[in-house]
């Protein structure tokens, strides 16, 4: 069951209260008045300093400047307080002279020529939710479609068709995921975090073979169904479905940086476990990491398979960009270097 906004607020106060106490300030609770501004959704007197408080459950890097506008309406010192706080929020409220507690642990606190906290606090997280908010492969999909243009925020039906799936389905993975506070009730997702609670749930099975399906060859291409589509006067058209190619060789393809030979092996996500084991027997499976020809792989989430691009100087249609992400960010280090130095053109950053 969803929390109700008085219910929010006052979950809000007495972790705030507890916060306030970590780094050795008293807060106590007092009725908001109403002001030219309209009302707060709580005031707390901090050492004797009147503080306005603002509640969110999510705060988006978007969302950041109407937040400091309405504080300011408020007048006096004020605090917006929230389950998550994306990091780009974070920056504007402390440009802004704006306090803030991410009940993920991080205070900070302005009252200018009074009182200035910034601390990290004992986590209060949001309440518990059932299961896991991204543990499904609707949810996957879900927060890909939703990483892959940020500034979209398609609704609730246009999200089932680009997805293929039922509306009903749709709609619970949103709920689950705006109850983590991971995407905002106008499903923006909240970036980088998203990002980072799907690469913990993002895993995958890798199968070196011996030997790479040759594209193009008419029996190779419906046994494997590669899904290479055709020509015809409006471009290239993909199939619905196909193999899509992601990690390293994606990558460099994206345009991130990272250095391949031409000979490096691709790695594949394939549409189904039927091709998964026909590709298996019929390329053969190598020895070793050290000997593949390519890698596949069955994908943590069917959209994978029909969302693919075609890329310039890639004879095989490339998985999305953020799933691209994913699978680079299990590398721990060369991988995760990679992100960090990847400003990518085209499209938001999300990790």
């Amino acid at each position: 069951m969803r929390r109700t906004e008085p219910a929010l607020a006052a979950e809000m106060a007495d972790a705030l209260e507890g916060a306030f106490g970590e780094v050795g300030l008293s807060a106590v609770r007092r009725p908001a008045p109403p002001s030219e501004g309209g009302r707060p959704d709580f005031v707390l007197d901090v050492g004797g300093q009147v503080l306005v408080v603002e509640v969110k459950t999510v705060v988006s890097e978007v969302d950041a400047s109407s937040v400091v506008d309405q504080l300011r309406r408020y007048g006096g010192a004020g605090l917006v307080a929230a389950e998550r706080i994306a990091e780009g929020a974070k920056d504007q409220f402390v440009r802004a002279g704006v306090g803030f507690y991410d009940r993920r642990g991080r205070l900070r606190l302005v009252v200018p020529g009074v009182v200035f906290v910034d601390a990290m606090t004992q986590p209060a997280g949001p309440r518990p939710t059932v299961g896991v908010p991204l543990g499904g492969e609707v949810a996957k999909e879900v927060a890909i479609v939703l990483m892959s243009d940020p500034e979209r925020r398609p609704g609730l039906r246009q999200l089932a068709r680009d997805i293929g799936r039922s509306p009903s389905s749709v709609f619970e993975a949103l709920q689950r995921l705006q109850t983590a506070g991971l995407i905002t009730s106008g499903h923006e997702p909240l970036v980088p975090d998203l990002f980072w609670e799907l690469e913990a749930q993002w895993h995958r099975q890798v199968y070196p073979l011996a030997a790479t399906p040759e594209p193009f060859g008419a029996s190779v291409t419906d046994l494997f169904q590669l899904g290479l589509g055709r020509g015809d006067a409006d471009g290239w058209l993909l199939d619905p479905e196909g193999w899509a190619l992601t990690d390293t060789v994606a990558a460099v393809t994206w345009g991130m940086p990272l250095v391949a030979s031409p000979s490096y092996p691709p790695d594949f996500y394939v549409p189904s476990a039927a091709v998964l084991h026909r590709a298996v027997a019929t390329l053969g499976r190598a020895s070793n990491m050290e000997e593949r020809a390519c890698t596949v792989s069955m994908a943590p989430a069917r959209l994978v398979c029909r969302r693919r691009v075609n890329r310039p100087g890639s004879v095989w249609p490339l998985a999305d960009h953020v799933v691209v992400a994913l699978d680079l960010a299990k590398d721990r280090a060369r991988g995760r270097e990679a992100l960090e130095q990847w400003r990518p053109e085209g499209f938001v950053r999300v990790w």
